[in-house]
């Protein structure tokens, strides 16, 4: 898993930053995006094996974008991370493509985890 490549899309730039810096200090790829147009540019330029995508941004949804992830590139492990803890949401994300569903807080480690259980993109 170390090396991977991982787009974090996150709205809150604070947030999105630490644990970019963490993830990177782990030995991982990492991309930003701060909303859906950001990422999807991102996922056309250089496809990444994993996306951790928040559901609430400005603009369009965390939703929209796991579809239109699934969409563009259909080899890219999407986890849902974000402070929505409804089981509505959670089944939405993975009907529209999620992988993984995390809720906030949540650190790196956990993170990792998650993405070594769900595992590499075929």
């Amino acid at each position: 898993m170390r090396g991977a490549s991982i787009l974090l899309v996150e709205d809150d730039e604070p947030f999105r930053s630490v644990l970019a810096r963490s993830l990177r200090a782990r030995g991982y790829q990492v991309w930003l995006a701060a909303n859906y147009v950001e990422a999807v540019g991102r996922v056309l330029a250089e496809p990444p094996q994993f996306a951790v995508v928040d559901l609430q941004m400005p603009g369009r949804s965390g939703l929209e974008l796991i579809e239109e992830i699934k969409r563009l590139q259909p080899g890219t492990t999407i986890v849902v991370l974000t402070g929505d803890r409804s089981l509505e949401s959670k089944a939405d994300a993975l009907r529209r493509g999620a992988s993984g569903y995390l809720t906030k807080p949540t650190d790196t480690d956990e993170l990792i985890a998650a993405l070594e259980r769900i595992g590499a993109p075929s």
